[in-house]
């Protein structure tokens, strides 16, 4: 289709309107229950900085209830940005079609199995690090990495759901412009990503810098661009 019809339009802006409303009262939610957690995973320093910061995230689990929760909530916020951009695409490839929502609830159950889905990502993106970790010999640094590209993808994840949400409220649709400029966004973000995680692992002082480069090219570039091509082929 080239074009969304009336009806569709307010179909999907009802759908991301009630989404961003039910992820809103969750971060208010969060930030009186784990104030101090908040405060460490929504930490824009480190999103700027190159260096390791230690703080009250830094020592948590990454199986703790906290950390599970946080990147839950990374999920469905991830869910709620990709849906936007593929939701009110005027043109999507046929195996994408199921995306978009024909009612109400089907948007909500597409969104929760988006969720459920980035989660289960995340979940086999660390055991795809622990196992690459101990190919590398670097399993003192996987938790490291695991826990600097979280905080990376928190901060930046939240400025995407800030930019999605301020766009539906203000216009009551998604321009379709603007699905152009913030994909630009996205692969911008993950060469900086790249280029962050490189620095803060050589920063440990542990392994040369060609070292570090083969382990990143095979944990993050790799997958990186087997899901672009997976994604947009």
């Amino acid at each position: 289709m080239d074009t969304l019809s009336e009806g569709s339009q307010y179909l999907f802006r009802n759908i991301s309107i009630t989404i961003s409303v039910i992820l809103l009262l969750t971060f208010a939610v969060s930030r009186v229950i784990f104030p101090k957690m908040f405060s460490a995973v929504y930490n824009f320093s480190k999103f700027t900085s190159f260096r390791i910061k230690e703080d009250f995230g830094s020592n948590m689990r990454l199986f703790s209830t906290e950390n599970f929760y946080f990147t839950l909530l990374l999920s469905a916020s991830i869910s709620f940005v990709g849906l936007n951009l593929f939701m009110f695409s005027a043109s999507l490839p046929e195996y994408l079609s199921w995306i978009v929502p024909s009612n109400f609830g089907s948007g909500l159950l597409i969104w929760l199995l988006l969720t459920i889905s980035v989660q289960l990502l995340f979940l086999l993106k660390f055991l795809f690090l622990s196992a690459f970790g101990g190919l590398f010999a670097l399993p003192l640094s996987v938790s490291k990495h695991y826990q600097e590209v979280q905080a990376l993808n928190n901060c930046f994840v939240l400025l995407l759901l800030a930019t999605c949400t301020i766009t539906i409220y203000s216009n009551y649709y998604f321009p379709p412009d603007l699905t152009g400029v913030l994909m630009t966004t996205v692969v911008i973000y993950l060469l900086y990503r790249l280029l962050n995680i490189f620095f803060k692992l050589w920063q440990l002082k542990l392994y040369s810098k060609l070292y570090i480069f083969s382990y990143l090219c095979t944990t993050e570039i790799l997958p990186t661009v087997i899901g672009f091509k997976l994604l947009f082929n």
